[in-house]
């Protein structure tokens, strides 16, 4: 029966972790959650698949996408969307049919949401979350019905993070979105006549020039209407 081949998940996933050398953050954070615990607990019977981020992934989050400063039950939503609750090996990951796949935090928070886009990229398997795109570095652990896989980024769900709040550390494994119309259209740099481009509100070639000119003009005018009218009033 299922339930007596199944393996000891916490067992094999914290153990698989331990030994592969880089996923000690991961494992740590797995303990301390009670998700693997979960985990264990799961009687769909279908297996489960596990993408595993690097240590080096953690420290390359963000300050905006700090893991640590999160409260203990987004933490857990967050590690559940690194889980399928199916099995795949390497071989089906890298020739899935529906490349949008529900996640254990889809049957937390509901369906349709907290979804992965699994697809092969560059002769590899890529993982987009919509704001993160990582890719499977390597096969951690892979005994029906658990595999676990390591991968490049932590995955960030864009329901949690948004699409605009975050801004990478390092060039790469960020989704870039396309900037909106007017999101520098009030930067100096970017208005009009900054870089000797005349603007609508610039002034006329020679304008100044004019203004001065006349303005003195006007002023030695007056002078001499002035001058005449004290010599008329001498003379009567």
């Amino acid at each position: 029966m299922a339930s007596e081949t199944r393996p000891n998940l916490g067992l094999n996933i914290t153990k698989a972790l331990i030994d592969g050398h880089n996923f000690n953050v991961a494992a740590s954070l797995l303990s301390a959650s009670g998700v693997i615990e979960e985990f264990e607990n799961d009687e769909g019977g279908a297996g489960i698949t596990l993408f595993v981020p690097v240590d080096d992934a953690f420290a390359d989050l963000p300050p905006s996408a700090s893991f640590q400063s999160l409260p203990a039950d987004k933490k857990a939503v967050v590690l559940k969307f690194h889980v399928l609750h199916s099995y795949y090996p390497l071989g089906s990951l890298e020739s899935i049919v529906n490349p949008v796949q529900p996640t254990l935090a889809t049957e937390t928070m509901g369906a349709g949401s907290f979804t992965l886009n699994i697809s092969r990229l560059n002769g590899s398997v890529a993982i987009n979350t919509g704001i993160v795109q990582a890719t499977v570095t390597r096969t951690v652990f892979d005994q029906n019905p658990v595999a676990i896989f390591g991968i490049s980024k932590v995955l960030l769900p864009v329901e949690m993070f948004g699409k605009n709040q975050i801004a990478p550390t390092k060039p790469g494994g960020l989704v870039q979105e396309a900037p909106s119309p007017d999101s520098d259209a009030l930067t100096p740099e970017n208005s009009p006549g900054f870089n000797d481009q005349p603007s609508h509100l610039s002034s006329p070639p020679g304008f100044g020039q004019d203004v001065g000119s006349n303005a003195v003009a006007n002023v030695v005018y007056g002078f001499k209407s002035f001058a005449v009218c004290i010599v008329l009033l001498v003379v009567i």
